[in-house]
């Protein structure tokens, strides 16, 4: 079998101009865009841009998130505000239920594709005040919402 050819991708820039970013409830310092919500098969699929060098508000993951960082830096953060963990383009994780963490965008920001595996419960994440109490609940009802939200305004 002959060896593949070593290809250079230089520095790959992800192209999100075409990309329709939102608010997401509850959270500054990044944008979110839904990809897919599959109702059936309990998966939903978020795309989010992190500001550079902003978290956003601590949450809890109640459902498992595997994440691939896209573009940019991805800087996971305790609730105390320390330093995680710093995840690079190009890597993946599989995330782990019922874990609470702020993360936010390196020096050039960060774009990572999130892909949510919901179990029999409805909650998603629960957003935390800075006395980690819990203020708001997302559920897979909200996320229905927005997904119906965008195909209306899409047409579909």
């Amino acid at each position: 079998m002959a060896a593949r050819p070593k290809i250079d991708q230089g520095n790959f820039i992800f192209d999100d101009s075409r990309i329709s970013w939102g608010p997401f409830p509850y959270v500054e310092n990044a944008e979110f865009a839904l990809s897919d919500f599959d109702e059936e098969r309990r998966v939903i699929d978020v795309l989010f841009k992190f500001a550079a060098n902003k978290k956003i508000t601590v949450h809890t993951h109640i459902q498992q998130t595997n994440m691939l960082v896209v573009q940019g830096e991805l800087r996971m953060y305790e609730t105390d505000g320390s330093i995680k963990e710093i995840r690079h383009a190009g890597q993946y994780f599989r995330g782990k239920k019922d874990d609470t963490h702020s993360e936010g965008g390196g020096p050039e920001g960060a774009v990572v594709f999130y892909s949510v595996r919901v179990d029999e419960r409805d909650e998603l994440f629960d957003i935390l005040d800075d006395k980690e109490q819990v203020i708001a609940t997302i559920k897979i009802g909200d996320v229905r919402s927005m997904w119906e939200a965008k195909n209306s305004a899409l047409g579909i």
